[in-house]
C-alpha cells in the first residue's frame, strides 16, 4: 500500500449516496431532506436537472448529527448550529492527521500511529499508542519501533 493510500484511509470522499439512501439510513423522509437543501442547512454534490441528487458521507453525518440534535428538544435552527459548529472542528481534525499520519508501527507492544517528527532535528518521532481502552503519546528514536508495512 502506498504512502497516499494510507491517507485516503481516513478519506470518506469517494463514499456517494441518493436521497433515499439517505432516508434509509437516518430514518429522515426525503421531503424533509429537500426541505433542508432549500434552507441550505445541507447540500447535495451537484444538482442537474432530471438527475437524483447524490451526497457525500460528510452530509451524511450531518444529517444523522441534526436529526440526533431534532430528537433531543433542539429546534431546527439550533440543531443546524450545533452541527455547523462540530463539522467545522472534525474538519480541522481530519485535515491535521491527513497531513501529519506519517504509518503504523508497534510501541511497547501495541500498535500506534507514527505523527512524524517531533522536533526541528528530526531525531524523535511521536506515536500515539493504543492498548486497549487507553491511549497515551510517547516520544521516541525511529529506530526504537517497529513500522507495520500496509500491503
Amino acid at each position: 500500500m502506498s504512502f497516499d493510500l494510507k491517507k485516503s484511509m481516513l478519506s470518506m470522499d469517494n463514499l456517494i449516496f441518493g436521497i433515499g439512501q439517505i432516508s434509509e439510513m437516518t430514518g429522515v423522509s426525503t421531503r424533509q431532506l429537500r426541505y433542508w437543501e432549500k434552507r441550505g442547512y445541507i447540500h447535495p454534490l451537484t444538482k442537474e436537472d432530471g438527475k437524483a441528487r447524490q451526497y457525500d458521507f460528510k452530509t451524511v453525518i450531518a444529517v444523522l448529527s441534526i436529526k440526533h440534535y431534532l430528537d433531543e428538544g433542539y429546534t431546527l435552527q439550533a440543531a443546524v448550529s450545533k452541527v455547523s459548529q462540530y463539522t467545522k472542528q472534525a474538519s480541522l481534525f481530519h485535515r491535521f492527521m491527513r497531513r501529519q499520519l506519517k504509518g503504523i508501527s508497534i510501541v511497547d507492544g501495541h500498535d500506534a500511529l507514527d505523527l512524524g517528527y517531533f522536533d526541528g532535528t528530526k531525531t524523535k518521532k511521536l506515536y500515539g499508542v493504543i492498548n486497549g481502552s487507553e491511549t497515551y503519546f510517547k516520544l521516541l528514536n525511529p529506530d526504537e519501533v517497529q513500522d507495520i508495512p500496509l500491503g
